[in-house]
């Protein structure tokens, strides 16, 4: 996926529907849509990018674990929940690193070593919660696919996915990529660790055969309570989460201060609000959580990712090139679109781009291009929007001043970042992350300014009681495409727009002081139109 391209798509996609849903044939609202979407922050604001430098990696692997045998060296904060989570004395902590930082790593590792340090001991060890099933599933493979990797784990360490519901064919035994599935085998002999969700989590507590689940457990069986995306508890749903987690407690004889709890977020925060977070956390779990207790990700700087990559390509696709990459983007060729940006960017390239080999390689010529490092030099990993950054490196490089639009020439750049990878062929890894927040106006509330020759639409909400007064809702036959505006007769007859509350009521209620006036250069009947309503045409 090319996020900065399929922003594009994306806006040029819901302006099709938009226009195709809402077809305008009659002047001047004929094209007034057009030049809606066409009007900067009307409807779309302009995307913000950033590009995620990589997350620093630890100096030496782990010496925590004897069950676990991780490919790679950690991440900094990844060790860092390693030391807090692992052991007998593990001390809650909440992990708020973005996407792609192995969160999941963090506290499963421990989880699983906790296991292993205990095995044989019958009950429920761990408990897992997520927000969606989909979510419980998809880790349900990676957490079997890695005990089943482990001489220590395969056969001593069970996972348990109790989501609701029974599949065709459950899973009475852990497998290569599945975890047990079967309700009755859990029943019969709980697993170390259990997946589920809060919604299930209730039934377990109340219902009388699900108590068997817990039958095992003394007050010091279960240890970890991890709930990821915790983020999305908020509100009632927080509520809940925390009422179920006091009433397992006690269900269980757990006492105070004993449970390692373990939230997991991309978006719950940074360290300039800890003590929110903590707050909310104690809160949620109610446990205690030191001040050290939330680990936020730690990445290198610009300087330090190119520390030592000299610089050996300046060239930058030419206007004839970026107006072809331009066209290619819209027409939604990719393929051939990624392989025109490599040769527009880097000449003397050879190998295919589309392969692994090229990926790799496409990543090595990337660090090494002047226009790439300042890019990266300006942004620092934090969001900007690509017609800033134009406007910023112009300077610089004034071949962006010669472009008609140097934002599809730094858009390229960034699908080239996306595309690229590191690694090693049939195992890549992300280059670097591509990042793309796409901000659309709701389009509620809609108006149209009440003009003869150009429509202006504005939504209500913005405009100051001046203003309003010379906008009225539209209304749009989707058969014909005649457009006219609508409001209420007052006692005088006139047409009034006071309160659009009252007029939505009166509107759906096909109440008889609704007016409908449509704009024509020359007298002519309108038929089609909602019958019951007064329809008046305006004549310019």
């Amino acid at each position: 996926m090319l996020p900065s391209i399929l922003a594009k798509q994306l806006e040029k996609g819901i302006g099709d529907y938009i226009e195709t849903t809402f077809p305008m044939t009659n002047e001047p609202f004929k094209g007034s849509v057009q030049n809606m979407l066409a009007t900067k922050g009307s409807v779309y604001h302009e995307p913000y990018v950033a590009v995620r430098l990589p997350f620093r990696v630890a100096d030496e692997k782990p010496t925590c674990f004897e069950a676990i045998h991780p490919a790679y060296l950690p991440y900094v904060h990844q060790q860092k929940a390693f030391e807090r989570l692992t052991g007998d004395d593990g001390r809650s902590t909440l992990v708020a690193t973005g996407t792609g930082s192995g969160k999941t790593e963090c506290f499963l590792y421990p989880i699983l070593e906790y296991c292993y340090q205990h095995r044989g001991e019958r009950g429920i060890k761990a408990l897992i919660i997520y927000p969606m099933n989909a979510l419980a599933s998809d880790q349900a493979k990676r957490i079997a696919e890695l005990i089943y990797g482990s001489d220590e784990l395969r056969g001593n360490v069970t996972v348990g996915m109790y989501v609701g519901g029974q599949e065709h064919t459950p899973a009475r035994m852990m497998g290569e990529h599945g975890v047990i599935t079967d309700h009755e085998t859990m029943l019969n002999s709980a697993p170390d660790i259990l997946l589920t969700n809060y919604k299930m989590l209730d039934y377990l507590l109340v219902r009388p055969k699900d108590a068997l689940l817990w039958r095992d457990n003394d007050p010091e069986t279960l240890k970890y309570i991890a709930v990821d995306e915790l983020h999305t508890f908020d509100g009632a749903q927080g509520t809940d989460l925390a009422c179920l987690l006091r009433r397992l407690k006690r269900r269980l004889g757990i006492y105070d201060g004993y449970l390692c709890c373990i939230g997991t977020s991309a978006t719950m925060g940074s360290e300039d609000n800890n003590g929110n977070i903590l707050e909310y956390a104690t809160e949620i779990f109610g446990e205690p959580f030191d001040k050290d207790a939330v680990i936020t990700e730690d990445r290198l700087s610009s300087q330090e990712f190119f520390e030592d990559k000299e610089i050996t390509e300046f060239t930058l696709p030419s206007a004839d090139q970026v107006a072809e990459l331009d066209l290619l983007a819209a027409e939604d060729e990719l393929s051939s679109y990624l392989n025109h940006a490599v040769q527009d960017w880097f000449p003397n390239f050879t190998l295919d781009a589309l392969s692994d080999e090229g990926r790799m390689e496409l990543s090595e010529e990337l660090v090494h291009h002047s226009f790439m490092q300042a890019v990266l030099n300006l942004t620092g990993g934090t969001y900007y929007q690509v017609s800033k950054i134009a406007e910023e490196l112009s300077a610089h490089y004034p071949e962006l001043k010669a472009l008609q639009d140097p934002t599809v020439l730094i858009n390229s750049l960034f699908a080239l970042i996306s595309h690229a990878r590191t690694g090693k062929a049939g195992k890549l890894r992300p280059f670097l992350n591509v990042q793309v927040q796409l901000w659309m106006r709701e389009l509620r509330r809609l108006v149209a300014k009440v003009d003869p020759d150009e429509i202006n639409y504005g939504i209500a909400n913005d405009l100051n009681k001046q203003q309003a007064k010379q906008y009225l809702p539209v209304v749009n036959c989707r058969d014909c495409g005649i457009t006219g505006w609508v409001s209420i007769l007052n006692e005088r007859s006139n047409a009034t727009m006071v309160n659009l509350d009252a007029f939505y009521n009166l509107y759906f209620r096909a109440d008889d002081k609704i007016v409908m006036l449509f704009p024509h250069s020359h007298r002519e009947h309108i038929a089609g139109m909602i019958p019951g309503r007064i329809c008046l045409i305006v004549y310019k």
